[in-house]
């Protein structure tokens, strides 16, 4: 991997469905050179699948990442056993017996049950749970009948073409392109990818940062997207814990690495802790199922 690589998957995270003339056009590449680099990446094993699921907003759920250390003597057990529970659709290892859990509830009153499983499966004696933020809705649009089947058959291909999923529904090209777009507006739809970089040159690396009181997290968070545009994957924020956010990295190297933790130290922010992640792995969960259902 790359700059240019990097960028195609972090803006592919955003929107898995984004053409190859859109991404050269953002990358100022070709559009030959991109599907190029688009299919080196799904080759190499770093782009595992480009999948779409309905968004909490649209199913009024929970979305979590819940993290802490584990004091299992096999970490990779405790990854297959995290993600047979169904809320469960990634877990990542870090240094340090460190463990990232992404997962999705249906409501809040499952978050007790949810914390005593991975307390005893993941043995996380003291587990963080971040509620992650996503934008307030009042009266969220809802997702038809129609809309359910197009998800259903893009769930693990969501780049398939219009006439593809036309096809697979029932219904004309344009009729999809139109619920598409309606479901990407109204943000009922999250188009993403499954990536695990496989290449020797990679060092992710997970920071949790601290602000300091008063802080404006959100022009933070864009600063921080700015400054750091070469190593940043993505950042998230919790709604449940203030003055918090975890910066998600890429670098070639462990010395680059290195240099992005110096910069940020440098920031004045409360506290800087980094992760260097050793794995993940992604798993079916409840949303998938709904899916298929359908």
């Amino acid at each position: 991997m790359d700059e240019i690589d990097l960028t195609i998957i972090r803006k592919l995270l955003e929107n898995s469905r984004l053409t190859f003339r859109e991404l050269a056009e953002i990358t100022s590449m070709s559009v030959s050179t991109i599907h190029k680099r688009i299919q080196t990446l799904i080759e190499n094993g770093t782009i595992n699948a480009f999948i779409v699921r309905p968004t909490m907003i649209s199913l009024k759920g929970l979305w979590l990442m819940i993290s802490g250390i584990s004091n299992a003597k096999s970490i990779d057990l405790v990854s297959q056993e995290l993600g047979n529970h169904e809320s469960v659709y990634m877990v990542t290892i870090a240094s340090g017996k460190f463990i990232y859990i992404a997962s999705y509830l249906r409501n809040i009153s499952e978050l007790q049950e949810f914390t005593s499983f991975l307390t005893n499966a993941g043995q996380i004696s003291d587990p963080t749970i971040g509620i992650i933020n996503i934008p307030y809705i009042t009266t969220p649009e809802t997702l038809s009948s129609i809309d359910y089947k197009i998800l259903k058959t893009l769930n693990r291909d969501s780049r398939k073409p219009l006439t593809d999923i036309g096809e697979d529904v029932g219904i004309s090209a344009k009729t999809v392109r139109r619920r598409l777009d309606r479901m990407i507006e109204n943000q009922l739809a999250f188009f993403t990818i499954e990536w695990t970089p496989k290449s020797e040159h990679n060092f992710i690396t997970i920071f949790h940062i601290y602000l300091n009181e008063g802080t404006n997290i959100n022009s933070k968070i864009q600063h921080i997207y700015q400054k750091y545009a070469k190593n940043i994957v993505y950042c998230l924020s919790f709604s449940n814990i203030p003055n918090y956010i975890t910066m998600h990295t890429w670098a070639k190297s462990s010395i680059d690495a290195q240099k992005v933790q110096e910069e940020l130290q440098k920031e004045g922010f409360k506290d800087i802790i980094p992760r260097i992640i050793l794995s993940g792995n992604y798993y079916d969960c409840w949303v998938d199922q709904l899916l298929r259902s359908k």
